[in-house]
């Protein structure tokens, strides 16, 4: 803002402040109420100001009645706004101000010849003021008075009822040409008034539009935010309900078989592996709980090195049991040399459940699957082999995007989320790995995952 901008933005300022000095504490509650009362200050203010130029009028055109009506305008003018500093009401106010200016046009009308009178035009500034500083209401009541009193004034001059005429009559010339542009005084402050309650109202309604917009921006950045948070958890969720059915269908494996009648070495087998598939259970729900209390988007990956075919015995042997469902014989092959990788152990192990899971769900009963693992290219390369009906070519881009529904079905009515498959992706991808497939010679499905070996060997 310029150094004039500011000058008059602190003129408004003083202004404002002169005004509410005589403004009830009270009517600053509602918006409505206020705009009145400052309204009502100021046109009193103004009104009184305009009156006292008339008093000098009057005493120079010899209408000692008129001196005496403009003294009583000004000084009930002056008085009225330091009623606003009460709570008496702004409507009632508003009306006894338009009350005085009415009595005062009214008389000096009525002594100055009436209809021929130059004061006669004034009394349609009655309503008009009744409009602008009260309400409609009174602007509708009080016109209806104005429209009385001129037929009256009307009616005596059609009758040929002459009314007294007290200013000076040789200066009837000069009379109308002083009073008649008071008139348009009038006209043009009432205009400019509304003009700057219109500019007002239309600026406040910009601001509001403006507040109104970037309220509106800001909820929508925010229910943007919501939605992705929601999802994320979603995401969480579903992952999570995904990843636990592994361990916890190894479980309930387990557990059937110990009720059934074996060997006591079979039976502590058994239950070191249930509690191995409980801790990783555990550990997976851990996993998550700390990425989602961290407010992380993506997975917690902390890589370590790890003997890789450790982790696939451990891994086979649970799940070998529950095979047996299907009569599925599971078979690892080691044909490395060096099997240890930087890699995450939770998330290797639900990766190659998901792999093994998937061979057993899409293999018809009585097949084999083979788990090979060898070293390609300084690669630890892990094959999961099946005997199924392996994936019909139109599936294979198909087959690690989320949610995506293969032609092939599991051959036991086992549930199918879709969502295995582009998990392992994006866990092997985390990990600096690739995950591919091939069709098997055996004609079933080769699910390969590749991960960079670490410099130092491993020996079994």
């Amino acid at each position: 803002m310029d150094i004039f901008g500011t000058r008059k933005l602190n003129k408004v300022m003083k202004i404002e402040s002169a005004i509410d000095f005589f403004i009830h504490p009270v009517h600053f509650e509602n918006p409505n109420v206020l705009r009145r009362a400052r309204l009502f200050v100021r046109a009193c203010l103004l009104t009184s100001f305009f009156s006292s130029s008339y008093i000098w009028m009057s005493v120079i055109f010899g209408y000692e009645r008129g001196v005496y009506l403009m003294l009583f305008n000004v000084i009930g003018f002056l008085l009225l706004p330091l009623y606003a500093k009460t709570k008496v009401s702004i409507v009632l106010l508003g009306n006894v101000y338009v009350l005085i200016g009415a009595v005062a046009i009214v008389i000096l009308t009525y002594y100055s010849g009436g209809v021929w009178s130059a004061i006669y035009p004034w009394i349609i500034s009655i309503p008009v003021l009744a409009l602008l500083v009260v309400n409609k209401s009174s602007g509708i009541i009080w016109g209806a008075i104005s429209f009385l009193a001129m037929l009256w004034f009307g009616y005596k001059a059609y009758i040929g009822v002459e009314l007294p005429v007290e200013y000076n009559p040789e200066l009837r010339v000069e009379w109308y040409i002083s009073v008649l542009p008071g008139l348009l005084l009038i006209v043009l402050f009432i205009a400019f008034v509304f003009e700057s309650i219109q500019a007002k109202a239309l600026e406040v309604l910009e601001r509001n539009n403006k507040e109104l917009k970037e309220q509106k921006e800001t909820i929508l950045l925010q229910s943007i935010e919501l939605e992705k948070v929601v999802g994320e958890k979603d995401n969480i969720i579903r992952v999570l309900a995904h990843d636990l059915k592994s361990p916890l269908s190894n479980i309930q494996s387990l557990a059937k078989f110990i009720n059934q009648d074996i060997d006591l070495e079979q039976k502590k087998l058994f239950v070191q592996l249930i509690e191995r598939s409980s801790v990783n259970a555990q550990n997976l729900v851990n996993r998550v709980l700390e990425m989602d209390a961290a407010g992380q988007s993506d997975l917690n990956i902390q890589l370590v090195p790890v003997n890789t075919v450790s982790i696939i015995r451990n891994i086979i042997q649970p799940i070998k049991e529950g095979a047996k469902a299907k009569n599925i014989v599971l078979l690892f092959e080691d044909h490395t040399e060096n099997a240890l990788c930087d890699l995450d152990e939770i998330y290797l192990t639900l990766i190659l459940e998901n792999l093994i899971s998937n061979a057993i769900k899409f293999s018809p009963e009585n097949k084999k699957i083979h788990v090979v693992s060898t070293n390609e290219d300084n690669m630890l390369v892990i094959s999961v082999i099946d005997e199924g009906p392996g994936i019909v070519e139109e599936d294979v881009n198909m087959l690690f995007k989320k949610f995506t529904k293969l032609r092939s079905r599991p051959t036991a009515g086992e549930s199918s989320a879709g969502l295995g498959l582009s998990l392992v992706k994006r866990y092997v991808e985390m990990m600096g790995g690739r995950v591919w497939y091939e069709d098997a010679k055996t004609g079933g499905a080769n699910f390969r995952v590749a991960f960079q070996l670490s410099p130092s060997k491993v020996i079994d």
